[in-house]
């Protein structure tokens, strides 16, 4: 699926990523939410060289919040293209194709805080993980920030789990 609310045209994408991203629920049914700098988005992160989406997946998530994944807990959602116009990228902007796999884990889980080892780069944007419900969602999608990078996470938050409702059959969830 692609979305494109900036109106981009083919031509126009000058830089392409590959992620994932999952939705992870703890034992109250709550949602894992990363927050860098008042910017939300699920857990995951870069597809690297010679991964496919689910040994991405394993890694990001055993780097990120300390826990482990089996294979059998993995369940595909689907592909999600965004193209987003002026993405920063070091001291320029460029027009970003994002792609993201996204992913369930149907097993409950905890995050285990002594096991995560972040990168410079989270550490930088002060990342920290945050529990939610679908109400507190919505709150974080419509509030407020300076962060620039904000604009694009919330689309990709907001379709993301809009796809996992509708998987689940909750698709009667209204935003």
């Amino acid at each position: 699926m692609l979305i494109n609310k900036d109106n981009l045209e083919k031509g126009e994408i000058n830089s392409r990523v590959h992620k994932v991203r999952a939705v992870i629920q703890d034992g109250n049914g709550k949602i894992y939410v990363t927050n860098m700098d008042n910017s939300y988005n699920l857990p995951g992160g870069r597809v690297e060289a010679k991964e496919d989406g689910k040994m991405a997946l394993v890694r990001e998530l055993r780097e990120e919040l300390g826990i482990l994944v089996f294979d059998k807990e993995i369940k595909y959602i689907g592909e999600f293209i965004f193209w987003h116009r002026g993405f920063p990228k070091d001291k320029d902007t460029v027009n970003r194709e994002n792609k993201i796999d996204l992913f369930w884990l149907t097993n409950t889980k905890e995050v285990l805080e002594e096991r995560v080892q972040l990168t410079n780069y989270e550490k930088h944007y002060h990342f920290h993980l945050m529990k939610c419900s679908i109400d507190e969602i919505d709150e974080l999608l419509q509030s407020s920030s300076p962060n620039f990078y904000k604009r694009f996470t919330d689309v990709e938050l907001s379709t993301l789990l809009e796809a996992f409702l509708k998987y689940k059959g909750e698709d009667n969830y209204v935003r």
